[in-house]
């Protein structure tokens, strides 16, 4: 393995039961492999610029914000465009169904899934599709709502439908974790599997693509940040100060995130006393004894407020009304790209939509 590659690996032992996983591992590997030897050639084209946003390892990489900045430039450059998501954690999941169609929002966080939910009330303009099978709400989004730019929400590993535009997301500190994929790692596939991949998205500084520009020099590599556009108060949606308010402010931080620790990272680098943290499960579904608790918690260690994330915030909003002591606030974040990233992007749609102008959409993975 070559010096570049392991720098990015996370060099930490096995522990004894990811060791004795290692086996159905590379059995699982193997089998992921066999099946993309034949899915990919068979995939569903639809009749629109197609731009798949995934990671290659489990966990939160930014996903969300990057879905949101790219259909905003989208919308920019004219495009009538549709997100297409899983649905997690939604009751729509598994049918499918429509949460948005630019215009009104049909869905609740428990029918549509929190993520789904928070893109269709940040996106005005945009469409928002859940369902098991994106090659169907694809469709949908073309023929019912006429759009021509489709934006897969975690879909790089959503093999059945072709995208023309595959970004996948990557952590700039430890982007392939142990190396490893399930059961013993944390890798959905090998890392051999970005070949795939149009271009790379580094959470960090740019040193961090420089290792991985040379491990694939033929994937072109860009940086991006998490950056803090404002904080409001739960149950409003315009923001109410900047982020920088935060700074010296006693705050009691409280997500259920895949990764708490890039939000409390935000938070320091705003200089915010984090007086206390209550992390709970991805994709959680708050109660009010949650709310309760958490209040509880943040006036014991005198914190001026209950910080949370836009993902929190659509289910919290959800919920009957709260103790006004300590207050909620929210933490809207958007994803900042370089100029020649977006460059980049403008250049594979345009090759995208010539060539779709010179065929015809092929029979198979016809529905």
């Amino acid at each position: 393995m070559r010096e570049a590659e392991i720098a990015t690996i996370d060099k930490s032992p096995l522990r004894r039961w990811q060791a004795l996983l290692t086996p159905f591992s590379l059995l699982y590997s193997a089998g992921l492999q066999a099946y993309l030897w034949w899915r990919l050639p068979r995939q569903f084209r639809a009749n629109a610029v197609v731009i798949s946003v995934g990671n290659l390892s489990l966990g939160g990489t930014g996903k969300t914000p990057t879905v949101i900045a790219i259909c905003r430039h989208l919308q920019r450059r004219g495009f009538r465009v549709a997100v297409l998501s899983r649905g997690y954690g939604g009751t729509m999941s598994h049918a499918g169904g429509v949460v948005s169609d630019g215009e009104q929002i049909f869905a609740t966080v428990a029918q549509a899934g929190d993520e789904p939910l928070l893109i269709a009330r940040k996106l005005p303009g945009v469409a928002v599709l859940v369902g098991k099978d994106r090659r169907k709400t694809a469709r949908k989004a073309v023929e019912q709502f006429g759009c021509d730019a489709l934006v897969l929400d975690d879909g790089f590993q959503y093999w059945q439908l072709h995208r023309d535009v595959d970004l996948v997301l990557l952590d700039g500190e430890y982007p392939f974790g142990n190396g490893w994929t399930l059961p013993a790692g944390t890798l959905r596939e090998p890392v051999e599997h970005l070949q795939r991949a149009h271009a790379l998205l580094v959470q960090g500084e740019h040193t961090s693509c420089s290792s991985l520009t040379r491990m694939l020099p033929f994937i072109p590599c860009f940086a991006w940040q998490k950056s803090p556009s404002g904080i409001r108060q739960l149950h409003r949606n315009e923001t109410c100060s900047g982020a920088d308010t935060l700074r010296g402010r006693r705050v009691f931080a409280l997500a259920a995130i895949a990764s708490f620790e890039s939000f409390t990272k935000v938070l320091a680098q705003l200089d915010a006393q984090v007086a206390g943290t209550w992390s709970l499960p991805d994709h959680h579904r708050y109660t009010p004894d949650d709310i309760l608790e958490a209040q509880r918690r943040a006036r014991a260690c005198h914190a001026e407020a209950i910080l949370v994330t836009e993902k929190d915030a659509v289910k919290l909003e959800e919920m009957p009304a709260m103790l006004p002591e300590p207050p909620i606030w929210v933490m809207d974040i958007e994803a900042r790209f370089t100029e020649g990233f977006w460059r980049w992007l403008d250049a594979r749609v345009r090759v995208a939509q010539h060539a779709a102008s010179k065929q015809v959409p092929p029979a198979e993975g016809a529905l």
